[in-house]
């Protein structure tokens, strides 16, 4: 008989607790009509020992108490991953060898997702305690959506690289991300920290044909009408490279995934206008930061003071070393006032942001060069990147 009182209390408890969560949240007469749904929190994970504990303990501090499950895929790690995670009281399934991919590991723990929607988190992200929750908003104010994504900022802001990366993610999110928003077509629901309706995520499953399955599935989803949103206030804090090694082989996978992507994508996004647009201006836009950042090392270690670009029928000279300058110094104001805005609601101090912005353009210069390299790599020399390598 105690034990079944007990249980009617703990039920009582979690009736509680959900009605509160309603009325806390209740922002339209729709949402608060509605029953918090179930959360899996799915992680990847290859050799995580360092970061994993850090990231299981960020979601049990979550302000959503819906979480019914914290779900590890340990990819065959060699350390000692499982174990940390169990301790942290964490269902571990264990692939039965090293899959090579996260797509494949994360397709392995489809079967055993409970939630109706399903979290998936890097093995060395950190989430906002109000991550979760405010994700969940998001899918009951619309229910109809496939997927959200969420607000990225490097846990460690100390070195050039991570400096860097922290400008160039708020700059990023703040100016891109939210246009993408605004015209329905966020074009990356990135594996460090996204929520999706896991009937949709068992349905269309992480594919390993590219080496980016995050941004293959996102681009597979909007080309199928399916809605994807960003959540702006839904902060993550994944661990980002901290030196040249893991840095390139970041951004040269990321890059040369966006190629295999538009090869595996290059009909059906057409069945989404604004995705295939907004795709290919992205294109158009690196090889215009290639030519741009060219001119401007030009101008700076050449003396000729006039570049002449003959279009017929009349040619139009352009001072490229007084306009080349400007253009830089403009560009750098425009980057400076934006971080420095949402830096602040984001409580990241100036001096980080101030620091950031000269390694930001530095490694915009880096990542210029790596565009050229993937697209030289993927779409002239067809040497197909196929192998994930761990800390990229």
């Amino acid at each position: 008989m105690k034990g079944h009182n007990r249980k009617r209390e703990l039920e009582a408890e979690c009736k509680s607790e959900e009605d509160q969560w309603v009325r806390d949240n209740q922002d339209t007469k729709e949402v608060g009509r509605m029953k918090k749904p179930t959360v899996t929190v799915l992680i990847p994970a290859y050799n995580e020992e360092k970061t994993i504990a850090d990231t299981i303990n960020s979601i049990r501090q979550q302000t959503y108490s819906n979480v019914v499950q914290i779900l590890v895929v340990d990819d065959s790690s060699t350390d000692k991953t499982d174990e940390i995670a169990r301790e942290g009281d964490a269902e571990v399934i264990r692939t039965p060898s090293n899959s090579g991919t996260k797509a494949q590991a994360q397709n392995f723990a489809l079967p055993y997702l409970k939630g109706e929607l399903t979290a998936t988190i890097d093995a060395d992200t950190i989430l906002d305690v109000e991550a979760i929750d405010t994700m969940v908003l998001r899918f009951l104010k619309e229910p109809d959506i496939a997927s959200t994504c969420s607000f990225v900022v490097p846990q460690v802001r100390k070195n050039f690289w991570e400096l860097g990366r922290t400008v160039e993610y708020i700059y990023g999110l703040f100016m891109r991300k939210k246009t993408q928003e605004y015209l329905g077509i966020p074009i990356v629901c990135s594996g460090c920290f996204s929520l999706f309706n896991t009937s949709l995520l068992q349905k269309y499953g992480f594919k390993d044909r590219t080496m980016a399955e995050d941004m293959d599935l996102t681009w597979q989803l909007l080309a199928e009408g399916k809605k994807v949103r960003f959540c702006a206030d839904a902060i993550c804090f994944p661990k980002d490279p901290d030196s040249w090694k893991t840095y390139k082989g970041q951004v040269s996978r990321w890059l040369r995934s966006f190629f295999q992507n538009l090869s595996v994508h290059k009909k059906d996004i057409w069945k989404n206008k604004k995705l295939a647009v907004f795709l290919y201006s992205y294109l158009i836009e690196g090889f215009m930061g290639v030519i741009f950042y060219a001119l401007l090392l030009w101008s700076i270690a050449f003396p000729p003071t006039q570049y002449i670009v003959v279009t017929s029928p009349v040619s139009l000279i352009i001072p490229v070393k007084a306009i080349m300058p400007l253009l830089l110094l403009s560009s750098v104001a425009i980057v400076t006032a934006s971080v420095l805005y949402q830096g602040h609601k984001l409580k990241i101090s100036k001096i980080e942001i101030l620091k950031g912005v000269p390694c930001y353009f530095a490694l915009s210069i880096v990542n210029c060069c790596l565009f050229m390299e993937a697209f030289l790599n993927e779409w002239v020399f067809k040497r197909r990147l196929e192998k994930w390598e761990k800390g990229h």
